[in-house]
């Protein structure tokens, strides 16, 4: 019996790229950072550094640049604060900056420190940023369709495709237990205690709801025939765009151009 099956499009190419294309293109570029973590002048990682501004450009021409920057300030929070502390804890006989608050109380900046601080830093956004683009971009039911079709198992996809929505349903979960406390009069604003006193009772109706609604999906999925060893029907498919090979050229060519780089200057 033939069924008209639903697409979901973007307006931009890039993110109308194939998830696998998209997967394979954050795993290249996840590798050229790596190589290019390996070069480094004067004990600073600036080529790795230099390498960041790819991926905001790349949200830019994908179309998510808004949601890429709320994103990505979390991660830059996140690793300013890992480099604030190995630049102020890692000592070196070197110091780059000493800051002298009173009396004979001072702060210093060590090279080997800020070094090893900005390694860390700048892999850490690297590779959450093109992470970040690639979920910005593919949906996750693309995702696993797109793996469920080169062979992936429908039980391990189901599995995956879970896992993946858990945060964002447990998020919502949470959201309408903790405004249904504060329709009760539960105080759920003010300082970090007032805070915490308040969602602390909103795990246990948390926990216990997420075990039900396992439950309910187990039903769920019974009722249409999930366990029965027969050809499984979507109503929707994910097909190849078009631009799927001048993307994985572009993105094999660059590759190879890091790697012949590293090599070049490493023999020389």
């Amino acid at each position: 019996m033939w069924a008209e099956k639903l697409r979901i499009r973007k307006n931009n190419v890039i993110a109308d790229l194939y998830p696998l294309t998209k997967l394979w293109i954050a795993a290249l570029y996840a590798l050229c950072v790596l190589i290019l973590g390996t070069m480094k002048i004067d004990g600073y990682p600036v080529y790795m550094m230099a390498a960041f501004l790819v991926v905001p450009i790349l949200a830019l021409l994908s179309g998510i640049f808004k949601k890429f920057l709320n994103v990505y300030k979390g991660i830059f929070t996140l690793c300013l604060f890992i480099l604030v502390v190995q630049a102020l804890l890692i000592k070196s006989e070197e110091i780059v900056w000493g800051f002298k608050l009173f009396g004979n109380f001072t702060i210093n900046v060590y090279k080997g420190g800020l070094q090893k601080g900005l390694d860390l830093s700048f892999n850490i956004m690297n590779i959450a940023s093109i992470l970040a683009w690639f979920f910005q971009t593919t949906e996750n039911k693309e995702l696993v369709y797109a793996l469920e079709k080169k062979g992936m198992s429908p039980k391990a996809s189901y599995v995956f495709l879970s896992t993946l929505q858990m945060i964002k349903v447990l998020q919502h979960n949470s959201r309408v237990i903790m405004n249904a406390q504060q329709a009760r009069g539960v105080e759920t604003e003010g300082n970090l205690f007032v805070r915490a006193r308040a969602f602390l009772p909103s795990m246990v109706p948390l926990i216990m709801g997420s075990i039900a609604n396992t439950e309910e999906r187990v039903l769920t999925l019974e009722s249409k025939g999930f366990s029965v060893k027969c050809k499984k029907t979507h109503i929707f498919d994910v097909v190849p765009s078009g631009n799927e090979r001048t993307a994985m050229i572009i993105a094999v060519t660059i590759t190879i151009l890091v790697v012949v780089w590293r090599v070049l200057a490493w023999v020389l």
